[in-house]
Parts: structure tokens; sequence; C-alpha cells
């Protein structure tokens, strides 16, 4: 490690001098301590320049090198956001410096955003405030919004954006027994998708991985800073984005009880925020223009899907959380008709 650590330090003085990067050296780096952390998640390092006390960047290697993939998928998007977004990139993204390769080891330099973690803020201080839970939803969405109208791009004539969502409904399948009457909610789902698919005239890019545990409450200019891109890509339909947001909050506002206890907590919170926070939420996104966004008993369960196979796709194994999206998605699925009709 120590050699790799002199080798990042070395190309990060090369960029100094290569394309004037106004960074210091001597550079010292820390290594994120995390023993929960999973074997294809990403080693993460700090880096600071010379005595300073908060970080100037952020280096991702995969403990794994194979799972390269996930960080130029993240370094890819974020260089097209910070062309989209021009100047404004610095007040809600990290910067995107390098993707290298270091020691056959694939490496993500981004810089560092200093600020507090919402996902390290505590349940009293947060989730048990409604107050400070609908700011944080109407800033939330605002953002959101305004990430997506600037990277809205029109379809070229016959221009189809690819999706894999039938293929994850297919792995949900296998992953999981069904009954009949989910099958039948799956399969409304796929024919709403290709409906509301006919009506886009734009395409948009999203995160894929929106909640508040990829958000920081920025240091100095106090906005939200946006982390974690590998799952970004270009879509027709914002659901994904706009109510994981909705489904990661109300599952952070339960106690860490068993699976099924904490889904049915999950659930009678959305339940009653739809009286004051979700609608709240959702006029601060407001009405999609060119993409699109489903009803919310529809996104919300292309959430549960998506989130229930992802480990699965993408690495071949289950995680601990997968079970809990499949427990939500039979909850929602059985909604009635009133829970579809509240939507944007």
């Amino acid at each position: 490690m120590a050699s790799f650590i002199d080798d990042l330090s070395a190309y990060v003085l090369s960029l100094c001098l290569k394309d004037r990067q106004p960074f210091s050296s001597p550079f010292n780096w820390t290594i994120l301590s995390n023993g929960g952390a999973d074997y294809h998640d990403s080693i993460i390092l700090f880096g600071f320049e010379g005595e300073k006390l908060i970080p100037s960047l952020v280096a991702k290697t995969p403990r794994l090198p194979e799972n390269g993939w996930a960080l130029q998928a993240e370094y890819d998007r974020l260089v097209d956001l910070w062309i989209f977004l021009g100047p404004e990139a610095a007040l809600c993204l990290p910067q995107p410096i390098a993707m290298v390769t270091l020691r056959k080891q694939p490496v993500l330099i981004i810089s560092y955003v200093h600020g507090e973690s919402l996902l390290r803020m505590s349940k009293k201080v947060l989730w048990e405030n409604p107050r400070r839970v609908l700011a944080l939803a109407v800033d939330a969405a605002r953002s959101l919004r305004d990430i997506l109208d600037q990277t809205a791009t029109s379809l070229a004539k016959g221009e189809q954006i690819s999706s894999d969502f039938p293929q994850k409904v297919d792995k949900f399948k296998e992953l999981y027994s069904l009954t009949e009457s989910e099958n039948r909610v799956i399969a409304d789902l796929l024919e709403r998708l290709e409906t509301v698919r006919a009506r886009a005239s734009h395409k948009v890019l999203i995160q894929g991985d929106f909640w508040h545990g990829n958000m920081i409450r920025e240091a100095h200019h106090g906005h939200l800073m946006f982390v974690d891109w590998q799952y970004s890509r270009w879509v027709t339909d914002v659901s994904l984005d706009v109510y994981l947001f909705l489904l990661a909050a109300a599952l952070a506002s339960v106690p860490k009880d068993s699976a099924d206890e904490k889904v049915r907590g999950a659930v009678k919170i959305l339940r009653n925020w739809q009286a004051d926070i979700i609608p709240a939420y959702l006029a601060a996104f407001g009405k999609p223009t060119g993409y699109t966004l489903l009803p919310i008993k529809e996104g919300m369960l292309v959430c549960c899907i998506e989130k229930a196979v992802r480990a699965s796709m993408d690495f071949g194994y289950h995680q601990a959380d997968d079970q809990i999206w499949r427990f939500i998605f039979a909850e929602i699925s059985s909604w009635q008709e009133e829970s579809r009709s509240v939507h944007v």
C-alpha cells in the first residue's frame, strides 16, 4: 500500500506541473476506516496538502480491480455534468480530477467536499423533526430538478434511450417468489413504462442513487452537494431519482428493527407524509418538461425492483438490504388506486 500511495502522490504532483492544478506538495494520504465495508466497495483515501487539516482530494480505488467500471462510470458522468452545468457545478458536485491506473489499480481522483454528511446526522436531529425533513425534501427536490433540467437534451429523430429495466424485472422474478397479484402489478408497470417512454421528447442524466446518504451539506455556501455518481445514466423517465429519496428517507426514519418491522414502519411513514411532505416535495420538483415522471405507486415500485436486484446483477451476490426492498415492493404493490393518483 505504501508504494501505491507514493505513486498516487507522484501522480498528483505531475498534475500540478502539467495542468497547473492548485495543489501544493507534499501530499499526505489517510485511508477511510470502515470495518463494515463490503469487499465490492472501494477503498477511500483522503489527500491532504502539506499541513492542512481539511483534505483537498479524494481518491477511490476498488478492492477488486474488475470493479473499476463503477469508478470509470462515475468519472465520465461527472465530466459530463461539469460540462452541462458550467461554473454552477462547483455548487453541487465534486470536481472530477482524473481517472488513472496505478500499479494495475483503477483510481478515481475527485475534489473533496467539505461539509456535513446527511447520512451521519442523528435520527433525533433530522428524521424525528418534521420541519427539518420537510426543508430537506424541498431543497433536495429543487436541487435535483435544476440538475436534470440543465442536462435535458432533445432526442434526435428516431433516437431511443435503451433501458435494462426489463432485465431487472426478470432478475427480480428469478430471485424472489412473487404472488399472482404482484406479477400482474409488474406487467402493468412494464406497460405503463412503455406508454410514458413514447411521450418523452428529451433525455436527462439522473444520478441513479439519489438519497440522503449521497448528499453533503457544504460547509461554506450551505448548498447540497451530490456525490457517488457511478449509477448515473441517461434516461427519459426520472422516477428512480425522485422516489428513491422518499423511500430511503422513510427507511431512515424508523428504528433498526427486523426487516419486516422496518418495512412496515417505513410504509406507515410514507402514508403519513402524503398529507404534507410528499406533496411539498413533488411541488418543489415541479411538472417535468420533455421527460417523464411516473405516479407515486409505479415510481416507487421501479425503485424497489432496481434496488432489490442491483447487487446481484452488478456483482453476483446479495446485500443485506436487498430483501428489505422486496418487502417494500410487496407493501406498495397492494396500495389502492388512490395512492397512485398523487403525482406530478
